[in-house]
This record gives structure tokens, sequence and C-alpha cells, in this order.
């Protein structure tokens, strides 16, 4: 009856209970993340801060430490994954590096402040007291737990997607890697698999006074003359010739796949 009658009252005066408030917020931020849930607890979870069930003497609701102990593990393996995939000729600590700057707290805050991720976390603020990092900790572990969510949800490729689409840019997120230095290891890759030796690179000129010197290399693999570049020091006019020798490995074998 008194359910009924509160009913009744909202529609007449537009009034709507909390949990209906908090259903359409979630509703807002899962069309921010890109993903439907189908079990929207799972979200809630993700967003409830320790902090939030201590002050509310929720001793039945789970905290979301658990999901962001997961959102870890699968978004070290899924970008870990991507990075491997891409820089085929990247060392070990570079792609540690790259994966640092995508994983670290303050990317994660970047990430989640691009969908007002704060907006939505149940956290007590009060209990935290060093400001802008404890807050920067609470947004980066909430998104990790959000992937983990995600996974639970929707499995691996679902949190893989998201992963991809929402913290890689689709493959077009700029991530701090120079690729000049990623098209000499590369050419050193292409070297040793395909002709079984190493690239060599010849500075062939050097021009201009002492304080803006212009440096001219060459690179040739197995005596082959396959790029020239020019930079204001021996190591980026290396790296410009590498780039361009890649250029014209990708010409030729561009050629012999329309003539084949």
């Amino acid at each position: 009856m008194r359910a009924r009658l509160f009913r009744l009252i909202a529609g007449i005066f537009g009034i709507s209970r909390p949990e209906d408030k908090r259903k359409k917020l979630l509703s807002r931020l899962e069309q921010s993340l890109g993903y439907d849930f189908q079990n929207l607890k799972l979200l809630e979870t993700a967003l409830s801060h320790l902090s939030f069930i201590n002050e509310n003497g929720r001793k039945d609701t789970e905290s979301n430490e658990r999901l962001e102990f997961l959102g870890d593990a699968v978004l070290d393996l899924a970008v870990s994954e991507y990075l491997y995939n891409r820089f085929l000729a990247a060392r070990e600590g570079e792609l540690t590096r790259i994966k640092s700057s995508i994983v670290s707290r303050s990317a994660l805050a970047r990430q989640a402040a691009q969908i007002n991720l704060e907006d939505y976390i149940l956290y007590a603020r009060e209990s935290f007291t060093d400001g802008k990092r404890g807050k920067e900790t609470i947004i980066a572990n909430t998104l990790e737990a959000i992937i983990g969510a995600i996974y639970m949800d929707g499995g691996l490729e679902a949190a893989r997607k998201f992963i991809y689409l929402k913290m890689l840019g689709g493959g077009k997120a700029k991530l701090g890697y120079d690729s000049l230095h990623e098209s000499k290891n590369m050419l050193l890759h292409l070297s040793q698999v395909n002709y079984h030796c190493q690239p060599s690179y010849k500075i062939v000129e050097v021009t201009g006074p002492e304080h803006a010197k212009k440096f001219v290399c060459e690179v040739t693999v197995a005596g082959n003359l396959l790029g020239r570049g020019m930079g204001a020091n021996k190591k980026e006019a290396e790296k410009k010739a590498a780039q361009e020798a890649l250029q014209f490995l990708e010409q030729m074998d561009n050629s012999d796949k329309t003539v084949s």
C-alpha cells in the first residue's frame, strides 16, 4: 500500500526514489564506458570504495578492492599483449617503460577524468586528508575495478576491447615512444631475420657551423644502400636513415605483391 502510494505521489510531483536516480547515473556511466553491464551490481561494486562501506556500516556490501586486484591483472595482460604485437623490435625494458606510462596511477586518473569517473564513485571524502594524491589513487583504483567488473561480466574479450578503445585510443594513442628509434630497432630485426646480418651506418657528410652542424648518414644492409638521413647529431641521422630504409623495403614488398 505504501509503495503504491509513493508511486502515485511520485508520478504527480515528479519524485523519484534514490535507487532510481542511482540507476540513471549508472546508465549514464555505461554510455561513457561504451559497455552495458548484464549484471549492474558488478558496476556498483566497482564504484564502492572501502571507506564508503565502513562509513555506512554496510557489512553485507563488498568494496571494490577485489575487483581492483582483478582489473589490475587484466589491464596488465591486455596492454602487454598490445605492446608486444605493435612494437615488434622493442626490447623488454622499452616495452616495460611504455606500459608503465599507460598503467601508472596518474595515467589511469587522467583517463578516468575524461569520463568524469569521480562523479560516480562512492567514497568517504573526509577519510582522505592528503588531497589530490589520495583522490587520484581512489580514481585510478576505481578504473581498474571497473575493468575487473567488465571482465567478470563479459569476459576477457570485452575487457580487452574496452582497454583498446578507452586506454589505447583505438590504437591511435600517443604512447611516448620514439618512432624514429623504433625504426632503427625494426630495421635491425628485419635485417637479422631476412638477411642474417646487421645494418651498417656510416656518416658520409657533416655540414654547417660548429654550433649548428648537420650530419648525413647512410645505412646499408648486406652491402645494399637502403636509406639516407640528416639530423642535428649522429644518432638522429642514423634513425632517419633507418626510417627511409624501412619505407624503401615496404615499397619493394608492395611491388612484389603487385607483380605476383
